[in-house]
């Protein structure tokens, strides 16, 4: 009965050890998005612009987060 608990146990491990580069990829790439996001707001805010900077920085953080995919995918293909 142990002997599958613990069976059990590392699946669930190996299955996170292997999902977890591509689940950095979606925090990183919606991270970026949604901080650079923010900080284009708040600029927006403190300048008295209409959504320059909102626009901006989304672009910025997708152009980032796209960067980051590429990177990890390339990673992963070594």
């Amino acid at each position: 009965m142990q002997k599958n608990k613990d069976k059990k146990v590392n699946e669930t491990v190996n299955a996170f050890q292997k999902a977890s580069p591509y689940l950095s990829i979606i925090y990183s790439f919606f991270g970026a998005i949604i901080l650079f996001g923010y900080v284009g707001h708040y600029l927006d805010q403190h300048f008295e612009k209409q959504a320059l900077f909102l626009i901006l920085g989304v672009f910025t953080g997708f152009g980032l987060g796209f960067y980051r995919m590429i990177k990890v995918i390339k990673d992963l293909e070594r």
